[in-house]
């Protein structure tokens, strides 16, 4: 056994010694008296190259006013509410759901559109809209093969109490619809889909930029 450091581990150790004490330690007088150029630069990086993101400009909507009545107006709550008791369909039926429900979202709006077309399926947004009583203008809007392209999915229909249209475009991703206020005014109106969603993907907003409140008259 071994009590002693050998020869061969005295020597590296003088060796590691005799270096420090040529080479020694930086004193902080000569940190200080180095010039900026010889201190270490920060490392700036370059920003990443910028990406141009494609955007497609909004396309006009094609569509047609296949019906409109300019000096329309809605009829009363009390008119209206008097000619919906009188009538087999409805009457006491209309304290009781889903009748009930469906009055208040159909007399309440102004924007309603449909996606599918059914003389059946008309009849309560016809009638508790108040649309009943211009109805004779609708009649133009399902001639042909009106009916069949939007039960296809061809074509859309949206109905406009008290609005006109002042632009109506396609951004891509949804239909984006202008509309101004009119004092009167019924307008049926029918324009050709671009997409086949089963929802229709549409914003309309009035000419100030506040958006609008649209319902869905298919059920």
């Amino acid at each position: 056994m071994q009590t002693g450091f050998s020869l061969s581990n005295f020597g590296v150790a003088g060796l590691l010694i005799g270096s420090l004490g040529l080479v020694g330690c930086p004193s902080p007088q000569s940190l200080a008296s180095s010039s900026p150029s010889e201190q270490a630069l920060p490392v700036v990086q370059s920003a990443p190259p910028q990406v141009a993101i494609a955007t497609v400009p909004p396309v006009a909507v094609a569509y047609d006013v296949c019906g409109e009545i300019d000096d329309w107006q809605r009829p009363s709550l009390e008119a209206q509410t008097e000619a919906l008791m009188a009538n087999p369909r409805y009457g006491e039926a209309l304290a009781t759901e889903p009748l009930q429900s469906l009055f208040e979202k159909f007399w309440q709006e102004s924007l309603i559109t449909f996606t599918t077309y059914g003389l059946s399926a008309r009849t309560e947004p016809v009638y508790l809209s108040g649309v009943w009583t211009g109805i004779e203008a609708m009649e133009a809007c399902y001639e042909g093969d009106r009916p069949l392209a939007i039960n296809a999915g061809e074509r859309a229909e949206m109905w406009l109490i008290g609005y006109q249209v002042v632009d109506f475009t396609w951004t891509g991703e949804t239909y984006q619809m202008t509309v101004e206020p009119t004092t009167t005014g019924l307008r049926f109106l029918q324009f050709e889909r671009v997409e086949s969603g089963d929802t229709l993907p549409l914003v309309v907003l009035e000419s100030t930029g506040q958006a609008l409140t649209v319902a869905t008259g298919d059920w």
